[in-house]
């Protein structure tokens, strides 16, 4: 099933599973329910109060509730535990499109579960933790590419090492480092000396090992998409305020003694967003009044810019000119960021981490954090021998190749307690590989099914570690048994007796009939004259239906079952036919209406009326199934019991 389809059906089925939800966690020891505390029985099984309040409360927006609307949902609750079991009975949980949905709902579950429950958490306590400091580093950069052989990562590593010793030992500064160490791009350096800035400015590897290291640390080498990399941490502080500025511009090419005019009318009382329009060359942000929003140490600036913003002098509103490495600016400090309280700040922290890609909604980020913090074995000694058993001339397809066997028992990746065998890795590289020869067996394909197989996993794996999560996808999969039941039962005319309706029409033919209506189309268009194209291409002898076909750009629709009414459709009633409505509005478009046809009033057919049939004979058809619920499980309800626990529950409240 699609994942449209999946949604679908989780909206079909929104009451039914917040009930099964609560209906997973019920009392497990019904011997020990106390008499009073049972509000009803099905098939001999007792349901304790408890239970049945989850069960409300469950599909209730308020915690809120009367006595009243516990006593009328009784019966509802008893008839969704006895359609329960029935639907166990008749073999409902062990059918395929049921479990193939299930599964399909669970993964799609699970993702969001670890995202919303774990990850985003913890993501957000640590970006708040680093938030609250700014740091001062230099790096030295060998560039390598992400598909370098492992010569190449070797030899990059190994002289990070080296220059790591030098630095260690007082041979020589980072800076001197850098320029015999790094990589060099269009004449530049790609390490040196980086500015002031704090969480979320730079690539997740790089502020991680950077926010590991204390003051004065060197890290080892490490990789990111970049290459190879070690950091000095110079300094730390705490985080400077952003600042609110706007600015009036000009160029580097330009006058800056129009500035020193616009300031000097700034002093004489001027409106500042008069003197942004008349003088600013930075047309983004005239519209704005001059803003370019908040300033701080890691903007999208120049450092240079960047320090003399910060270092402004707040108590001065607006500053004289300033020269800056992209021209002069008059500036005005808006605001400098503050909270309120704690809820502000981690609200707005919130939306800062969101624009990051370390909480990316996407499955990858999740298989990574999972790998990263549970135990995870890769056994490359057994992973070398599978290798080694791949002929490495080979040109066989992986689909059609015969893999040795005395390998295929060999354990090559364990996460957690699931073991993966070289058997696995040959059955995903004949369904992800299988055009592909034999001979170019890539250690990324290995890597790629190790993700494979946590997500394969995950699922399971949630359930297990989360009772919670067990709770909710259990209760998920009884909504989907439920609402099948409903259909098969209810809903479905493919299991109605069809005698039975027959019987309906032929007592009641008299109320299956169509009306009086109008086969007509309508022709709309933003443009009159193309209607009136539209309108001189039918009076010229030619059929509605071929207006589009002829190339003139007007919307054409056409209806006959009558199920449009009130304006502009009773326009029709005044309508002769053959003939084209004066003009009106529909959907905020011009419209005409063309009648076709005058079709007379006349009884239905039984094939016509079917689906109303259906929708009359429903209610018939669920009492009568309900009825059978009832006896075939003895469903036997105690109203007089939820009225007595619910006073009890809110005498102990008071």
């Amino acid at each position: 099933m699609t994942t449209n389809g999946v949604m679908k059906t989780i909206c079909a089925v929104c009451t039914i599973v917040f009930i099964s939800c609560a209906g997973t966690n019920s009392t497990s020891n019904n011997s020990k329910i106390p008499k009073d505390n049972i509000v009803g029985y099905v098939d001999g099984t007792p349901v304790s109060y408890e239970e049945f309040k989850e069960g409300y409360l469950s599909g209730s927006l308020n915690e809120d509730y009367t006595l009243e609307e516990l006593e009328d949902f009784l019966p509802t609750y008893l008839n969704y535990k006895a359609k329960l079991t029935q639907a166990k009975d008749l073999g409902y949980f062990d059918q395929k499109s049921i479990l193939e949905e299930y599964d399909l709902y669970s993964k799609q579950a699970a993702y969001a579960y670890w995202m919303d429950e774990h990850i985003k958490p913890t993501k957000f306590n640590e970006f708040k933790e680093r938030y609250n400091k700014e740091m001062k580093s230099s790096h030295i950069l060998i560039a390598v590419n992400p598909s370098a052989p492992p010569t190449d990562t070797l030899a990059a590593y190994n002289k990070l090492i080296e220059a790591r010793d030098k630095y260690l030992s007082g041979e020589a500064t980072m800076a001197q480092l850098d320029s015999a160490y790094s990589s060099v791009r269009e004449g530049r350096s790609m390490g040196g000396e980086l500015p002031w800035f704090s969480v979320g400015t730079t690539v997740k590897p790089f502020e991680d090992v950077l926010y590991s290291l204390e003051k004065g640390e060197i890290s080892m080498p490490f990789r990111t998409q970049f290459g190879y990399h070690i950091i000095l941490l110079e300094d730390v502080r705490e985080r400077v305020p952003s600042r609110m500025i706007s600015h009036i511009f000009a160029g580097r090419d330009s006058n800056p003694a129009k500035l020193d005019t616009a300031y000097k009318r700034l002093m004489n009382g001027a409106d500042w967003d008069a003197m942004v329009t008349d003088y600013t060359e930075d047309r983004l942000s005239m519209r704005n009044g001059g803003n370019i929003g908040w300033i701080n140490y890691g903007a999208r600036y120049h450092p240079d810019f960047i320090n003399l913003v910060m270092d402004l002098d707040p108590e001065i509103e607006i500053t004289e000119p300033i020269r800056t490495p992209y021209g002069t600016h008059i500036f005005r400090m808006d605001s400098i960021q503050t909270f309120k309280n704690e809820a502000e700040k981690d609200e707005f922290l919130r939306k800062e981490l969101e624009k990051t890609n370390a909480v990316k909604t996407n499955n990858s980020t999740v298989i990574n954090w999972i790998r990263d913090n549970y135990l995870e074995i890769v056994h490359l000694d057994n992973f070398e021998a599978f290798k080694a058993s791949i002929d490495d001339t080979d040109s066989t397809k992986f689909e059609e190749y015969e893999f040795d066997a005395e390998v295929s028992d060999l354990v090559l990746y364990t996460f957690q307690d699931y073991e993966f065998t070289a058997s696995d890795f040959e059955d995903y590289l004949k369904e992800k590989y299988g055009t592909q020869p034999a001979y170019k067996l890539s250690d990324l394909w290995f890597s790629a099914f190790q993700k494979a197989s946590v997500d394969n996993i995950l699922a399971e794996f949630t359930r297990v570690t989360y009772p919670e999560f067990e709770i909710q996808t259990q209760g998920y999969l009884k909504g989907l048994v439920v609402y099948q039941i409903n259909e098969d039962s209810v809903w479905s005319s493919a299991t109605v007796d069809t005698s039975r309706l027959k019987s309906i029409y032929d007592s009641n033919i008299e109320e299956y009939s169509y009306p009086v209506r109008y086969y007509y189309h309508m022709i709309t268009s933003r443009q009159d004259s193309n209607i009136q194209k539209a309108i001189d291409f039918v009076e010229a002898g030619n059929s509605p239906d071929s207006i589009r076909a002829n190339n003139i750009p007007v919307g054409v629709v056409s209806d006959s079952t009558g199920a449009f009414q009130g304006e502009p459709f009773d326009r029709l009633e005044q309508m002769e036919v053959h003939t084209f409505s004066s003009p009106f509005e529909y959907n905020n478009r011009n419209a005409v209406f063309y009648l076709n046809e005058i079709l007379p009033a006349r009884s239905m057919t039984f094939d016509e009326a079917f689906n109303r049939i259906m929708a009359d004979y429903q209610p018939v058809r669920e009492e009568n199934w309900l009825e059978n619920l009832n006896k075939t499980y003895d469903i036997q309800a105690f109203p007089e019991r939820v009225k007595l626990n619910y006073e009890k529950e809110h005498i102990d409240s008071e």
